[in-house]
């Protein structure tokens, strides 16, 4: 049983690897890689090209860090990867410099694994390196909306007011509605409406109490109106989400 269970593990990485490696084509600050144990790279995605200056992943397959780097930084990257590469040790969240094509040396933070075969044995690394500089940018819109999403996450259960939302992102509400859906692809209500929904699948699967009670300490006006609006998420009516995943 064990043995099938691993084979179908197997057969679905096999089939799923180019689509997790394409993932980080869609990450504008990630800088993904995978090196072999001689330190050459095998695959990159295109924000790495871009860094270093290269057209085609082609052009990349087979170099190491002293053909695209400085020697003082390549020596300092096999120094690191030593460790990955001899002892299986990850590097996860450092700090270092990175040089791009242009020579313009900035701080990025690097998380490195080794690759092991079925033997365990190291095969490789991978591995990806964000620009910190990018990652605040593309986190910033969130961030000036944090606190009233922790308001909402903390305080669901009860009447939640936009403008006072608005009001504690230092925005109009005007400003503030257009902003969260920009950047949640919905209105606050409905994000909302999410949160509390999510509550109410956690409910039904802890404890055995009536929906009318359920409904009401997740902010819901009535039963049958949360009732609905279950249904639209999940498919399913309250009771039957219960009795099928309890």
């Amino acid at each position: 049983m064990e043995e099938a269970k691993k084979q179908l593990v197997d057969n679905f990485f096999n089939e799923a690897e180019p689509f997790a490696t394409a993932l980080f084509e869609h990450l504008s600050d990630v800088y993904f890689f995978i090196k072999d144990t001689k330190g050459r790279f095998v695959k990159v995605n295109t924000n790495f090209l871009n860094l270093f200056g290269y057209k085609k992943e082609e052009d990349v397959i087979g170099l190491t860090d002293f053909d695209m780097v400085s020697r003082e930084l390549a020596i300092k990257y096999e120094n690191d990867d030593k460790g990955i590469l001899e002892k299986g040790e990850p590097i996860c969240e450092q700090k270092e410099p990175v040089s791009s094509a242009q020579g313009i040396v900035s701080i990025y933070i690097t998380t490195k694994l080794p690759i092991k075969n079925k033997a365990d044995k190291v095969i490789g690394l991978v591995g990806i390196t964000r620009d910190i500089a990018k990652t605040q940018i593309a986190i910033s819109p969130i961030q000036e909306l944090q606190k009233a999403v922790e308001l909402i996450d903390k305080k669901y259960h009860a009447e939640i007011k936009i403008d006072d939302l608005a009001s504690l992102c230092h925005m109009s509400t005007s400003t503030f509605l257009r902003r969260f859906k920009k950047h949640f692809n919905m209105p606050p209500v409905q994000y909302i409406k999410k949160v509390r929904l999510n509550a109410v699948c956690k409910m039904l699967l802890e404890n055995d109490r009536q929906l009318c009670d359920i409904s009401y300490e997740c902010g819901f006006c009535d039963q049958s109106y949360m009732t609905r609006e279950f249904r639209k998420l999940t498919g399913l009516s309250p009771s039957a989400y219960r009795k099928k995943y309890s």
